[in-house]
């Protein structure tokens, strides 16, 4: 990967040891990055999500005076245009580590808390979530370079990557609910929102008879979804798919 001019630096660096517990700092002061895999030892790491890490501009804290860590943020960068670089960008977090970043985190009820008001203030400047492309190790101090390189956007709002994603789901192949939500990285709430994303596009070039509910089971949200599967291969025995067999391997969505 060519590196290119744009370079920051790291200022802080935070994890999470267990769920349910406020970030710290790291105790030997740097952060291992495992591709495909997120922070060593922190507790959101793995999974097929887009949330491995969370960066945030130095500079976003300062002019909402906020502190280091308030935004629940991994990396803190300074003398970047973070938030104003594409999804799809990748950066290089000191000297080996790579991340791509995939969509700002949005902006919830927990920046109340922080006193900024409105909240809506921090749209598009709560942070960029990314995934890690490349092993490394990186400490406070370190260079931050934008590359050369670049992958396809994907979209800040949820139901435009909801398309984003079904789009991809190849001939012969299916999704479950429980998939979709955690390669979207968004809450199990988002069960019940799945079916009026779908009938919202009904009718239109979406594959979504490929579209499973979370136990491998057809739907009644895709009219002819049987004979649809069943025009593509896929076997289905009482109203049941196995996804052992006919389902779409997700890991490498971001990849």
């Amino acid at each position: 990967m060519k590196k290119a001019d744009t370079q920051g630096r790291v200022i802080s660096l935070f994890m999470k040891i267990e769920k349910g517990r406020p970030l710290s700092r790291p105790q030997d002061g740097k952060l291992s990055l495992r591709a495909r895999f997120g922070i060593e030892g922190d507790a959101n790491a793995g999974g097929v999500g887009p949330r491995q890490v969370l960066l945030v501009a130095m500079e976003t804290l300062q002019e909402f005076k906020l502190q280091t860590g308030d935004l629940r943020e991994n990396v803190v960068v300074a003398g970047l245009p973070l938030d104003d670089l594409p999804s799809g960008s990748v950066l290089e977090l000191g000297y080996s580590a790579a991340v791509r970043l995939t969509y700002h985190c949005e902006v919830c009820k927990y920046i109340g808390t922080l006193g900024v008001k409105p909240i809506q203030s921090l749209e598009n400047q709560r942070g960029f979530l990314a995934v890690v492309l490349t092993d490394g190790v990186v400490c406070e101090g370190d260079p931050v370079r934008v590359l050369d390189r670049c992958y396809d956007p994907v979209s800040d709002r949820t139901s435009d990557r909801f398309l984003w994603v079904v789009k991809q789901i190849p001939f012969g192949k299916v999704m479950t609910y429980k998939q979709i939500v955690d390669v979207l990285g968004v809450s199990h709430s988002h069960y019940r929102v799945l079916p009026t994303y779908m009938k919202r596009v009904a009718g239109q070039a979406y594959p979504m008879h490929r579209i499973l509910d979370s136990k491998g089971c057809l739907t009644p949200h895709v009219d002819n979804q049987r004979a649809l599967l069943e025009r593509e291969g896929v076997e289905i025995n009482a109203g049941e798919v196995d996804v052992s067999v006919f389902g779409w391997d997700i890991s490498g969505i971001y990849y």
